[in-house]
């Protein structure tokens, strides 16, 4: 009698394995079991999730992640003076520029300026005379000036007073580095200082710190000195803005439209002044 109890249970215990057998070997199939007319039987992942097998999307996946930009800047600002070695295409748009530095603004300013006005950009300098590095890059007053004018493009003439500093890096990397870190993503160019004698290290320092195309390099161009020796005179501070408008359309990373104006000299939309020391 018991043996005929026993064939049942084990006949029973033989389906039970033969259907887990079956689910197991479905459960492995990532995409399904195909069917009829396009039609696909889903499958249990529990297999997968059991022995850590990878579960996550196909290769091809749509789904986009979401990075929250402004966070990233804040905890990693190196990465906003970072870009890719890709020159970016011509940018004919009109835009709305600032144009920041010392003294050496008094002969560029008047040329940037006939340039914006004859390609429909607005010009917005700031000249800070005898400024450097050090002093924009100890204040917030480049950051003050882009809250307020909202430039899409920054232009920077600096470091004609810090030609002759000793050990410039330990002295004057960190300044640079803030005043990049308050630019931020925005497009700029920087234009190295006029040179009337050999720098101790300057011009390289900022070539090394601004994004590839961003350094316009001055200190090998020819210049008329002013009386002091060291300023260009406006003629020559005019051809000086040629060059570097024609680079920033030829080689520069960020190329906007800057045709060649017909006026020599122009007017720009906003001027500020801050005097040597001015906080």
């Amino acid at each position: 009698m018991l043996q005929y109890r026993v064939k049942p249970l084990f006949s029973l215990v033989g389906l039970l394995l033969a259907a887990f057998v079956i689910f197991f070997a479905l459960s492995l199939c990532r995409d399904g079991v195909p069917l009829w007319d396009g039609a696909t039987l889903k499958t249990a992942t529990f297999v997968r999730d059991l022995f850590g097998g990878d579960t996550s999307a196909p290769a091809d996946t749509t789904a986009t992640t979401t990075v929250d930009v402004g966070k990233a800047e804040q905890e990693q600002p190196e990465a906003a003076a970072a870009a890719p070695a890709v020159r970016q295409p011509m940018d004919t748009a009109p835009k709305t520029i600032l144009f920041i530095g010392d003294s050496m603004l008094d002969g560029l300013q008047p040329r940037m300026a006939a340039y914006a006005n004859h390609n429909g950009h607005k010009l917005y300098g700031v000249r800070w005379y005898s400024s450097t590095t050090e002093v924009w890059g100890s204040s917030t007053r480049l950051k003050q000036f882009i809250g307020k004018y909202k430039p899409d493009y920054v232009i920077i003439c600096l470091g004609a007073n810090e030609l002759f500093v000793r050990d410039i890096k330990a002295k004057r990397q960190r300044y640079v580095d803030e005043m990049l870190r308050q630019i931020g993503t925005l497009p700029y160019i920087w234009i190295g200082p006029p040179n009337w004698r050999e720098d101790t290290g300057i011009n390289d320092m900022l070539a090394a710190s601004c994004r590839k195309g961003s350094f316009y390099l001055s200190k090998n161009d020819k210049f008329e000195r002013g009386k002091d020796g060291a300023h260009p005179t406006r003629a020559s501070a005019a051809a000086w803005c040629d060059r570097v408008c024609r680079w920033i359309v030829n080689d520069s990373y960020y190329p906007i439209r800057l045709d060649t104006p017909d006026k020599k000299f122009g007017t720009s939309n906003g001027t500020e002044v801050l005097q040597p020391n001015q906080k």
